[in-house]
């Protein structure tokens, strides 16, 4: 008996997010403050590669300018190439000379290795349900759900994902809901009829918490 093809994972678009942030706000009544205020939000893509797992790596924990800054710094003196051999060659005291932490330093060497000795393939992610991805990326070292959710939502561009881990995520919607969760099992539970859209009413939440903050979103 011959088995199914396997679907191929659904990626939002910029024409099916806005379909989905209409969706989300006929049924939930806080979003739908956040849409008329502020429109539809962005989609905020990033290349689904090592480079963007460094990106991620830099940004535990730290402030996403911060993370930023030390990741163009890196991406400049690798010309733009930031592949798991450049890193690799870079080494320990190069990577900390351009504000890696010891601890980052040492994750974005171990999954260059990875990488290299091919038991991490970032290519083959796209293809893989989410979470299978999650399940490969939680295997490497320092990558955990916050790191797995990141790639998902914003390099494989997957349409039903909550981030429990972010901080923007979880202050923005106790701050809109004027609610303070306990856990992040009663904000999983507050998200529920937000599915299969998770990941753009996250996105959502981003824009309104960027946007009470007088900053750019991410």
């Amino acid at each position: 008996m011959s088995r199914s093809p396997q679907r191929k994972p659904i990626r939002l678009t910029q024409k099916s997010l806005a379909e989905g942030a209409v969706r989300l706000a006929e049924g939930d009544p806080v979003l739908r403050k956040i849409h008329r205020r502020l429109g539809p939000p962005p989609l905020l893509r990033r290349s689904a590669t090592y480079a963007t797992f460094v990106h991620i790596i830099l940004e535990q924990q730290v402030s996403v300018e911060s993370a930023k800054a030390t990741f163009d710094r890196v991406v400049g003196i690798c010309r733009g190439e930031l592949s798991p051999r450049a890193v690799r060659d870079l080494a320990d005291q190069r990577l900390r000379e351009l504000g890696f932490s010891r601890q980052k330093a040492r994750y974005a060497l171990a999954l260059a290795d990875a990488c290299l000795a091919g038991d991490f393939d970032v290519d083959a992610l796209a293809r893989l349900d989410d979470e299978t991805v999650r399940s490969q990326i939680v295997a490497q070292l320092g990558l955990g759900n916050w790191s797995a959710d990141v790639f998902l939502m914003m390099a494989l561009q997957r349409p039903d994902i909550l981030p429990l881990g972010d901080l923007a995520l979880v202050k923005g919607i106790q701050e809109i809901d004027q609610t303070e969760y306990e856990s992040g099992q009663q904000i999983a539970d507050r998200a529920e009829s937000w599915r299969p859209l998770r990941s753009i009413a996250t996105r959502m939440v981003w824009q309104w918490y960027v946007h009470q903050r007088g900053r750019d979103i991410f």
